[in-house]
């Protein structure tokens, strides 16, 4: 039985592939940006597709690639394919708005937002919620377009110099700047049941807390050495962290409402609290460098077993 393999990044799922290739399972690689399709089965060499594309275009793609991917998704499942991590799955990964909506259905604290999709409204939306804030593109990820500000005149000084970024389709959030204990906390989850989980320290004014390896690769010229500050191949701020009952019962809930077979969930500790704030889900897992030190077990296995139970 071959699996399709839907990607875009050129390099988040090298081991991944590998691994597979280990495992003697044969896939289809697509990269959808590179990619035509018939609107027919038979376009399709597989019954079985794993979907492994960020909903923003890695640099170098054109920002029409997300819309691609969601018509692909939606494509494959209205033929019969089973995808895992579908079009609702990825839609939500792909709306930091949706998400949280999410948050919010299910009770949990999340950062106080306001959805914009003209820079000349985020003052406004930032007087409502209260200095500092950030702003940050509705379609995001590893940090990209993210700024904070601290007074009204910084916010107005951006506008007017036109470098507020709203992202790949001119939509936004202003947010709440949350003041946290030091660290971000990520859950990854697999098949409803904790896959790993990692805590990594917060640098001031960095918003790139991508835990693959090679998430700043550039198409277009050779990484900078400070590209892969944040990453964690060489980094000694990311490292496993026993995630408590109840905030895994919360990601679980989330990636369940999500529809997502795995994934990952972001939260900071609020530093006056201690409390949990969720501020991000990502629909597929980081699958996080040298995950057999840091676990005892390699994700990339992991996830190749889950994938052959699907494909009976």
């Amino acid at each position: 039985m071959k699996v399709g393999f839907l990607y875009e990044h050129p390099t988040w799922s090298d081991d991944l592939r590998a691994c597979f290739a280990q495992n003697g399972i044969e896939l289809v690689a697509i990269n959808v940006a590179d990619a035509a399709f018939l609107t027919s089965k038979s376009d399709f060499d597989f019954d079985l597709c794993i979907n492994r594309v960020n909903m923003m275009p890695s640099e170098g793609r054109a920002s029409s690639v997300a819309a691609h991917t969601l018509h692909v998704l939606h494509l494959m499942e209205s033929l019969g394919i089973e995808v895992i991590n579908g079009s609702q799955a990825h839609f939500v990964g792909a709306s930091k708005a949706v998400q949280n909506g999410i948050f919010e259905r299910l009770g949990l604290d999340c950062p106080k937002s306001v959805a914009i999709y003209r820079p000349e409204d985020a003052p406004a939306a930032a007087e409502t919620i209260g200095y500092p804030v950030i702003v940050k593109p509705n379609i995001g990820g590893s940090g990209s377009g993210v700024a904070r500000f601290d007074t009204a005149q910084e916010l107005r000084d951006a506008i007017a110099g036109d470098s507020l970024d709203l992202g790949i389709d001119g939509t936004g959030l202003v947010q709440e700047y949350i003041r946290s204990d030091g660290h971000v906390y990520r859950v990854e989850i697999l098949n409803g049941a904790l896959f790993y989980s990692i805590r990594q320290q917060v640098v001031e004014n960095q918003f790139n807390y991508c835990a693959a390896d090679g998430c700043s690769i550039s198409f277009d010229e050779e990484p900078a050495a400070d590209d892969f500050d944040m990453c964690v191949i060489g980094n000694d701020g990311i490292v496993a962290n026993e995630v408590p009952a109840e905030i895994l019962q919360n990601v679980l809930d989330i990636c369940a409402k999500s529809k997502a077979d795995i994934g990952g969930v972001e939260y900071f500790l609020r530093e006056d609290s201690g409390s949990a704030c969720f501020y991000d889900f990502n629909p597929y897992s980081n699958f996080v460098g040298n995950g057999e030190v840091l676990f005892g077990f390699s994700p990339e296995q992991r996830f190749v077993d889950f994938v052959k139970s699907r494909m009976g």
